[in-house]
């Protein structure tokens, strides 16, 4: 298995950039995952900012991140990509390091810096990997990227468990000023590895979007804009495990709460093992969206276990019925991804992936604003109709890749990095 492992990593991994991209990456997860836990806690009890004054800072931030996306996405497709993305991480750095001796009104802003900076920087990612790795590998090295991502992250959250297990200020400040240091050598990496290239104009591969006269056509792509939407609905399950779960097993059925952490490994084990084996045959448009619809009826599925789960109630049958809900959940996410990842690359105009990707990307954060609201008010109802309905829901969404992908675009030309 190890060997496997390292021969899929070797191949995935092809050149210098692509391996210093992927290391640069796994080391920002390992910062992220070590101050995510203690960023909230930090503030309320450390830096004395009311919880709902925290609360109304995070809406703030999180509409800016929104608006952010697209902007910078835009932006990197017209500067070096990775310069400006290892301008965002140093900014990112300077924002926590600050966080140590802000108080309350500069912490809040430093929460819009952050979102902004992070929001912006996945656009801008999805933009880099797309210009440095050959589009039949695509696919492949964002799910390679993924799973080291993922492990980096359970790394840095147990970083940030050792932090509160100590529960001191001055341990809170050196755990920020730990991540504070991984973003500057983030970005220095990213920066030396940043290549010179120039813009040149060729056809379009078959199935991609055709870029038009305006500088922001990503807004008259209909097709991009519907599958925008259906990623919206589709992502919002990346709450079920995070919200949903815990109020609904603590709510609705008499089993331990240890459960929901089972369901939480079972879940975060199975996409960093299987996330690399369900992309090796998504290539195109084709298998993207055939993959993307398998993990959507996958996602259905979990949603379909919540109400059974609650009519098993209690004792081994209702154990297993959440043990399926984490494995339905696993599959989705993997193949969704996957799908995902390979729509986005082959619907935008190559000169234009950092606009596509950021637009892409705002169907995740208007997930992430839904989701909690929904799932709070689906695990607090006493009807399990909600459930059926969101299931139905995914159900529709994710037999609507496979149309959306295949509806024809404007014509024009496309560019590409060479």
């Amino acid at each position: 298995m190890a060997r496997l492992n390292k021969s899929v990593l070797v191949d995935a991994l092809s050149g210098k950039q692509e391996r210093v991209l992927a290391v640069s990456l796994t080391i920002l997860h390992l910062g992220t995952g070590l101050s995510y836990s203690l960023l909230a806690l930090y503030l309320v009890r450390h830096v004395h900012l009311d919880p709902a004054l925290y609360g109304v800072g995070m809406s703030v931030a999180a509409f800016l991140g929104l608006v952010s996306g697209p902007v910078v996405g835009h932006l990197a497709d017209r500067v070096n990509g990775y310069r400006l993305y290892a301008c965002l991480v140093w900014t990112m750095s300077a924002a926590t390091a600050a966080v140590i001796v802000s108080g309350p009104w500069l912490a809040l802003a430093l929460l819009s810096v952050l979102t902004i900076c992070g929001r912006g920087g996945a656009a801008v990612l999805g933009a880099i990997v797309g210009r440095t790795v050959p589009a039949e590998r695509r696919v492949r090295y964002r799910a390679v990227v993924k799973s080291l991502t993922n492990a980096a992250m359970v790394a840095g959250l147990g970083l940030g468990a050792l932090v509160l297990l100590v529960d001191s200020k001055v341990a809170f400040q050196i755990g920020f000023a730990a991540e504070a240091v991984t973003l500057v050598v983030v970005g220095l990496l990213v920066w030396l590895s940043a290549p010179r290239r120039t813009r040149v104009l060729v056809e379009p591969a078959a199935g991609k979007t055709k870029a038009g006269p305006s500088r922001f056509g990503v807004l008259r792509d209909r097709r991009f804009a519907v599958l925008v939407v259906l990623n919206c609905v589709l992502t919002v399950s990346e709450s079920l495990l995070t919200i949903a779960l815990p109020l609904w097993v603590s709510t609705r059925m008499q089993v331990p709460l240890w459960v929901v952490s089972v369901a939480m490994v079972i879940y975060t084990g199975g996409v960093v093992l299987l996330q690399v084996p369900a992309s090796r045959k998504v290539s195109d448009l084709a298998s993207s969206s055939r993959a993307g619809r398998r993990g959507g009826v996958l996602l259905a599925l979990a949603a379909v276990m919540f109400p059974l789960a609650a009519l098993a109630h209690d004792g081994p049958l209702a154990v297993a019925a959440v043990v399926v809900l984490a494995l339905a959940l696993v599959g989705g996410e993997v193949l969704y991804s996957a799908g995902s990842w390979g729509l986005v690359y082959g619907i935008a105009p190559e000169e234009k992936l950092g606009q596509y990707q950021g637009v892409y990307n705002v169907g995740w954060d208007v997930a992430m604003l839904v989701g909690p609201v929904l799932f709070a008010l689906l695990a607090s109802g006493r009807s399990v109709l909600g459930w059926v309905v969101l299931a139905a829901v995914f159900l529709v969404a994710a037999l609507l890749l496979v149309p959306v992908s295949t509806m024809r675009s404007a014509p024009g030309r496309t560019a590409v990095m060479t």
